[in-house]
């Protein structure tokens, strides 16, 4: 699933791309892609135009003139590109819209459909209904709130996860930073020194700056917005590469499962119970 520097990528390209543009027409071919909002995201959408494009957590939002508003999930494998309007529709292409002029074809696939968009014409009032229990911005996220964050006793890596605590971070990033600030995923929280917390909250902000700076990481079906993969991939010092030899020290990089996800640390550098 896209984490934060996946959407970010996404909406920047957007930003630059579509802000300001009117929408000529709109083609959905799966209404039930549409959560909320599909008996009339056709007729609203059409001749209205862009105003913003804004990340929120892991979603996109984008606001229209006329004051309604897209939140679009992504889900597993969906895909957000801008196509040339001639461009052939691959399969699985849910919903598209067509700009005036010659910015092209806004177009959404997603095979596996875990994704979704939901359509409110009445703006942010609604849409904040699907938003509230997102916890803060982990790019955004001051490091006295993270540190407040740190109060339960679960597993640091728990923690990162849960979109209600902190919004934005998934497998990827929690098990980067985590190496980052040499903490080993299974700690309490708690039990993190403020110190160790501190650096845990630099981690997060800077793996996150860096992995939007390379457009995102690219395993699967993840693609910038312009049809491009994302370069953070090849950065990863331990997501993924369980069995290889650590970047720091050369220790075997290890694999456990932590909230039912896969995590890969580095047993030296990261050793459980003690921290740098």
């Amino acid at each position: 699933m896209p984490e934060l520097p996946e959407v970010e990528s996404i909406a920047r390209t957007l930003r630059e791309r579509i802000a300001g543009r009117r929408i000529a027409s709109v083609r959905l071919s799966r209404p039930d892609f549409v959560r909320h909002g599909a008996g009339s995201i056709r007729k609203l959408l059409t001749g209205d135009r862009v105003a913003a494009v804004k990340r929120v957590g892991k979603r996109l939002w984008i606001e229209l003139e006329s004051g309604a508003a897209c939140l679009v999930h992504l889900g597993m494998s969906g895909r957000l590109t801008i196509e040339r309007a001639e461009a052939p529709t691959l399969p699985h292409t849910h919903l598209s819209f067509r700009l005036e002029g010659e910015a092209g074809d806004v177009r959404l696939r997603d095979p596996r459909r875990f994704g979704g968009v939901w359509f409110f014409p009445e703006g942010r009032t609604a849409g904040d209904n699907q938003l509230e229990s997102l916890g803060p911005d982990a790019l955004e996220i001051s490091t006295r709130e993270f540190v407040q964050l740190c109060r339960g006793r679960r597993p640091i890596k728990s923690l990162l996860l849960d979109q209600r605590s902190i919004a934005g971070i998934g497998n990827i990033y929690a098990d980067e930073s985590l190496f980052d600030a040499r903490i080993h995923p299974l700690t309490l929280a708690d039990e993190l020194s403020t110190d160790d917390q501190r650096r845990l909250a630099a981690s997060v902000r800077r793996v996150l700056r860096k992995a939007v700076n390379f457009g995102g990481s690219t395993l699967r079906d993840y693609v910038r917005a312009d049809g491009t993969a994302g370069e953070f991939q090849r950065l990863h010092r331990v997501y993924g590469r369980d069995g290889q030899p650590c970047v720091r020290c050369k220790a075997d990089i290890q694999r456990i499962v932590v909230a039912q996800r896969s995590t890969h640390y580095c047993p030296t550098c990261q050793p459980i119970g003690t921290h740098a």
